[in-house]
């Protein structure tokens, strides 16, 4: 996948509504600090997103409109990485939990609505989600549920292990391995600061919007 240019487009708040030009669209999705903002800008080698100045600060969806061309052969697309409230703590309490998993929702839910009945060429759809987890904590209870749920939703997602660079290489291996055990399939392990696995986590969202933009047949079959 290679990236034209991104822009900071807004920050969207429960009940907002995705822009008319949105095109395909990919999730991050994560736990609270987990580094969605980090891995936004080593996707697009570029320091746009900004991550709250505390963990669980963040209420919003922030929207980053990228223009790609998804892989070789490919038209130029104008699509859309959306970096959703992190789960797991919300600062505020009960109440704020509640309003970042309504958020949260919300999103799923107008994305679907969208997926079956947006037609046009630019129109909002989901084309994937990339789930970040703490490469150091394999198998927690809500990264686990999270996956579970993407599953069951039909979702195309991504696994992608952040902080592993604050571990020894042998430490990486076995946590890996416990990731792909506790999630039941493989993970991309990244380090936003040294760049490492990041191309092929760029490769693996090239995919996702490839799908997203092939032409359907008219009688939806192949």
């Amino acid at each position: 996948m290679k990236i034209l240019d991104a822009d900071f487009v807004t920050s969207m708040p429960a009940g907002g509504r995705l822009p008319p030009d949105a095109g395909p669209v990919i999730a991050m999705v994560g736990r609270s600090n987990v580094g969605k903002s980090s891995l936004i800008n080593a996707l697009i080698r570029r320091g746009l997103a900004r991550a709250g100045a505390k963990p669980g600060t963040t209420r919003l969806v922030n929207l980053y409109a990228v223009r790609v061309v998804p892989a070789a052969g490919k038209r130029t697309t104008r699509s859309t990485l959306a970096d959703l409230p992190g789960y797991g703590f919300a600062r505020g309490g009960p109440e704020a939990r509640r309003e970042c998993a309504a958020i949260v929702r919300d999103f799923f839910a107008q994305a679907a609505l969208h997926a079956v009945s947006s037609r046009g060429r630019g129109a909002p759809r989901l084309a994937g989600v990339i789930l970040l987890v703490d490469g150091r904590h394999p198998g927690l209870a809500s990264d686990v549920a999270a996956q579970a749920w993407l599953a069951e939703q039909g979702h195309e997602s991504i696994v992608v292990t952040t902080k592993n660079d604050r571990m020894s290489r042998s430490a990486q291996a076995r946590a890996r391995r416990g990731h792909e055990a506790a999630l039941g399939r493989p993970v991309f392990p990244v380090s936003s600061r040294t760049g490492a696995g990041v191309s092929a986590v760029r490769a693996a969202v090239g995919q996702m919007l490839s799908a997203a933009t092939a032409p359907v047949p008219a009688d939806g079959l192949l």
